[in-house]
């Protein structure tokens, strides 16, 4: 986590669902005039250079935004994903989560910003600030736990950590199982990548060698929880068996807002037939925990 540069994947298929659920809750908190908090533990840079020696070492945005880019789509909430990237397309860069909240933001609304690495909160900084923005250099994780409850009743976590470490996983279920107790009101969007398996499944965290087994031990730990509601969306634009890395990536989402799996569920029959890789292409959307 201390390393982990985004920049590298910056506009992937992954950041692709990951920002239309992003867009999709935010605009269901903006239903009602009252303002609402938003936090993102592992913020990034807040705006990536498409053009820079990492995002063009990996390319990955080219099987990603690039895939939509131009598009019409029936979802208005694709077009205006599109249409918010586009302004940034045109410099060459790409919205991270922070820059698309702030985008989205209200007077009224709150953006509290946080990341580790020492060089992506120079960036940071750099690339955000405001009056209703609080950037803060320290562990998400830590973070979030210490400013929740937050003043602000209504509003949405984003965890999108890097996954680099095992420990990460069991980082996220401990984190979001604390905040909830103190703060049950709040929205909480889960993303987590889908990794070609290497080797088996175990029976904990710990002794889970495969990134697959632990996205899916994070699932399964979540399900177990006393939440209201848990949605789960997953993007495959490929076969397991035909990638080495990440063939997907899903999002889990607490207290997911009414007509939300719905919304998405358009948005994923309209772009999966154009960020699939092969045939083998597929989305789902599953309740694990239902009102």
């Amino acid at each position: 986590m201390f390393s982990y540069r985004h920049s590298f994947h910056a506009g992937n298929h992954g950041d692709v669902l990951k920002h239309i659920c992003q867009i999709s809750l935010l605009n269901k908190l903006k239903l009602k005039d009252k303002g609402f908090v938003y936090f993102d533990t592992h913020s990034g840079a807040g705006v990536y250079n498409l053009n820079s020696e990492q995002a063009l070492k990996t390319q990955e945005f080219k099987q990603g935004i690039d895939c939509l880019a131009g598009q019409k789509f029936e979802e208005p909430i694709i077009n205006q994903y599109l249409e918010l990237v586009s302004a940034y397309k045109a410099f060459k860069q790409y919205p991270g989560s922070p820059e698309i909240a702030k985008s989205i933001m209200r007077p009224q609304d709150k953006l509290t910003l946080m990341e580790w690495n020492t060089q992506e909160i120079k960036n940071l900084k750099h690339n955000l600030n405001g009056k209703n923005i609080s950037v803060h250099h320290r562990d998400g994780f830590e973070g979030l736990i210490a400013m929740t409850p937050p003043e602000i009743k209504r509003g949405l976590v984003l965890v999108d950590p890097p996954y680099e470490l095992a420990s990460e996983y069991e980082q996220v279920l401990d984190t979001i199982s604390k905040v909830y107790k103190r703060w049950s009101t709040g929205i909480f969007a889960i993303w987590y990548p889908l990794i070609s398996e290497r080797s088996g499944n175990e029976s904990n965290f710990n002794n889970t060698n495969s990134k697959l087994g632990k996205s899916q031990m994070l699932l399964d730990s979540l399900r177990q929880q006393p939440f209201k509601n848990l949605l789960n969306i997953e993007l495959c634009v490929t076969s397991p068996s035909e990638c080495a890395g990440m063939y997907g990536s899903g999002i889990a989402i607490i207290n997911a807002p009414w007509q939300l799996d719905e919304n998405i569920r358009n948005c994923l029959q309209e772009i999966t037939p154009l960020l699939a890789q092969d045939s083998s292409a597929s989305f789902n959307l599953e309740w694990l925990i239902q009102d």
